[in-house]
């Protein structure tokens, strides 16, 4: 079975076409995968990698004119080979009203992901305009959402609620979602793999960090708690959104400064967390380079990051009982040397301990704590694609 995964920011679309290995329901090989970037921005970028030649004729980029989604989409599906084998498309949607599962796309899913743009305000509208896309470009290929609160469903409700009146709950069902589900779960599979060890008898705790950054405790491979709230603005600080934030101080500089709803979101969205802080980037090499030359609000803005990703490392051992793997996964997960080392700096004595050489050298899927260390400590490359296409396959399979 071959499933097109789609991974959409407001002004990126991100493909992978996975072709399911014959007689495996958890193995995909990948045909063929790409980019376009800068959408709305001329010139938007492209790069398009096709896995059966390994040399550069199968690597092709470029400039291009993509106003908008749609022109990204007709774009990517001139690349892509052999349309007429795909099985299905699946989409890493992240939030929909009242839907929680992965589910094949109809109207009332479209409808449910509208009914919640203001939740998601920078991903269900660049989502929807790839998913209408698709349907008439081609029509005759089945949709699926991959709902990115999925993972989290086993939370129990003790966790999961907020001390709000009933009624916020009962009526606009205001409680934890937790987000970057697919991405927890690669780990919560792919760490027992690695270390030859039954799932059941594995606590851990996956850290997804990145632009967009969410922990997650992960009990037996079941999520029990994770930091992200009602939306992606909440738990630790992300690359331009607030994260954790009394939400008196909105409501007491909206007053003050005669704001907006509107305008108070977009400060939430576009000015705050790590580029707020700093003052220069939201992204973190940046930073790290910015810190490194002296830059006083970017050495803030990282600690500030580290500091509040090692509070939830604690919260959650707690939660869990305690701990036995620390997972790392992301762009600033994988592939931030500094973040790493801050996080784990002074864990000791909770049996967290890293190994300088090991995290020095960032290899994918390496131990990269100490022969002392009680908790083991990964790099997990995401894999977010695999758990889309494996959804896709098992829903349309029914």
């Amino acid at each position: 079975m071959r499933i097109l995964c789609t991974n959409v920011g407001s002004t990126s679309f991100k493909y992978q076409l996975l072709d399911l290995q014959p007689g495996s329901s958890n193995r995909f090989s990948s045909v063929c995968k790409g980019v376009v970037e800068r959408i709305g921005n001329s010139p938007s970028y492209f790069s398009h990698t096709d896995s059966a030649n390994k040399d550069e004729l199968g690597q092709t980029q470029g400039e291009l004119e993509a106003a908008d989604h749609l022109a990204s989409v007709q774009h990517a599906i001139n690349l892509i080979p052999d349309l007429e084998q795909i099985d299905g498309i699946g989409f890493k949607t992240v939030f929909a009203k009242d839907i929680w599962q992965s589910a094949v796309i109809d109207q009332s899913v479209i409808q449910a992901l509208e009914a919640y743009i203001p939740l998601a305000p920078l991903h269900n509208p660049a989502y929807l305009a790839t998913i209408r896309s698709f349907q008439q470009l081609l029509p005759q290929v089945p949709l699926v959402a991959v709902l990115e609160t999925g993972f989290h469903q086993s939370i129990p409700d003790y966790a999961y609620d907020f001390g709000v009146p009933r009624s916020w709950m009962e009526k606009h069902r205001i409680r934890r979602y937790g987000f970057h589900g697919a991405s927890h779960r690669w780990v919560s599979e792919r760490v027992p793999e690695i270390l030859n060890r039954p799932s059941k008898d594995l606590k851990i705790i996956s850290c997804h960090l990145g632009g967009s950054s969410s922990l997650a405790a992960i009990r037996e491979g079941k999520s029990i708690d994770t930091s992200m709230g009602v939306s992606t603005q909440y738990g630790v600080l992300q690359s331009t959104r607030v994260g954790d934030l009394d939400p008196f101080a909105a409501l007491y500089v909206m007053t003050q400064e005669g704001w907006s709803p509107t305008e108070i979101t977009r400060q939430l969205m576009e000015d705050s967390g790590l580029k707020g802080i700093s003052g220069i980037s939201g992204d973190m090499r940046d930073l790290e380079s910015a810190a490194d030359s002296g830059n006083d609000r970017a050495r803030l803005a990282i600690q500030a990051y580290c500091y509040g990703v090692k509070k939830y490392i604690g919260a959650y051992t707690a939660a869990l009982g305690s701990v036995d793997v620390l997972a790392y996964t992301g762009g600033i997960g994988e592939k931030s040397i500094t973040a790493r080392s801050t996080i784990c700096d002074g864990l000791s004595w909770m049996g967290i301990e890293l190994n300088p050489d090991k995290n020095q050298q960032n290899k994918p899927e390496t131990l990269i704590s100490s022969t002392d260390s009680r908790v083991k400590i990964l790099i997990i490359p995401a894999n977010e694609e695999f758990i889309v296409a494996r959804e896709t396959a098992r829903l349309l399979s029914k």
